[in-house]
């Protein structure tokens, strides 16, 4: 009976040891197993840090893309050379050198856009089917090649006007060939959205307008002379930082508050004893306002009407000199 005791003892104390050992195994397994997942969750963590990682670079890089092209489109590339010389009233400066208007029509399926479209450049019928008139009047803030295009020339450092204060305009116009053209105004950024309205008035009553180069197309050096040498091409032309015609107070122009329309039509002309004198001999036929030529603004003309409905005030109203080419507000 005792040797049975103890023999149950014995197995009880055995069964506690095995018990205690498998405790201690499942133990151990469970620890090595929460080890390995805890190895394989740091790998996976660590792969997703280094997957957010590299997406965090590529979305930087795309985003420097972006930056890039918004810049592009909105910066467009210079147009080509413009000859300065004596116009007669027929060809619009720069509208040969395009081809834009052959391509526009094989390659229809590239949509066009006014911001990368060059100024002067032909624009036909099929490359605006479907875009929108108001998608074709754009203003900018002045910056890369817009900038380095007028710095030191129509624009320099100075206490009136400054970059922050001007718009870079882009938009459509007929030329005297009646075909669309690209035209490029600077202006002052509080009149940005007159200006934008009043050529897409223009356009849509296919107003002609010779050329819209920015004056710095046609610099000599100082304002004065580039004015007369942008008038000379028949250029319309806005913002110059520079004093009046004859010298003495800043110019609206300087401040982008004043733009001059087809100037060789509607030439700058002052009085003395009743004999007009000019200063561009491209505007000899147009000095007489009673011959009612074409292009020459006058109170019936659309262009002085749209202007003036905008609250500009039109220089041919003027006493002495009369400023026919010109509005400012």
């Amino acid at each position: 009976m005792v040797k049975k005791k103890q023999k149950a003892l014995k197995k009880k104390a055995f069964q506690k040891k095995a018990l205690k050992i498998t405790g201690m195994v499942l133990f151990v397994l469970f620890v090595t197993a929460a080890l390995v997942v805890n190895v394989v969750l740091l790998k996976k963590v660590s792969g997703l840090k280094q997957e957010l990682e590299q997406a965090r670079e590529a979305q930087a890089v795309l985003q420097s893309q972006i930056s890039e092209l918004s810049e592009t489109s909105a910066e467009p590339d210079r147009k080509p050379e413009t000859e300065k010389t004596e116009t007669t009233g027929k060809e619009p400066a720069g509208e040969e050198t395009t081809g834009e208007e052959t391509a526009g029509e094989t390659e229809s399926k590239v949509p066009w856009k006014i911001d990368t479209a060059k100024a002067g450049s032909l624009v036909s019928k099929m490359q605006l089917a479907n875009v929108k008139t108001a998608d074709c009047f754009k203003s900018y803030a002045i910056k890369g090649e817009v900038l380095k295009r007028i710095n030191g020339k129509s624009y320099v450092e100075n206490p009136d006007i400054s970059l922050s204060q001007l718009r870079y305009l882009k938009v459509l116009h007929y030329n005297f060939s009646h075909k669309v053209q690209v035209g490029e105004l600077i202006v002052n950024a509080e009149l940005a959205e007159d200006y934008l309205e009043i050529f897409e008035e223009l356009y849509e009553n296919e107003y002609e307008i010779q050329s819209m180069y920015l004056i710095d197309d046609f610099w000599t050096g100082e304002g004065q002379s580039s004015d007369h040498d942008s008038m000379q091409a028949n250029n319309t032309s806005a913002f110059c930082y520079r004093t009046i015609t004859g010298g003495g107070s800043l110019s609206n122009h300087a401040l982008g508050r004043a733009i001059d329309i087809n100037p060789q039509q509607n030439p700058y002309v002052t009085y003395a004893n009743g004999t007009p004198t000019w200063y561009n001999d491209n505007a000899d036929d147009y000095i007489d306002r009673n011959k009612k030529q074409d292009h020459m603004i006058s109170h019936e003309d659309i262009c002085y009407q749209i202007f003036t409905a905008h609250g500009f005030t039109w220089g041919g109203d003027w006493d002495d000199p009369k400023d026919y080419q010109h509005f400012e507000k």
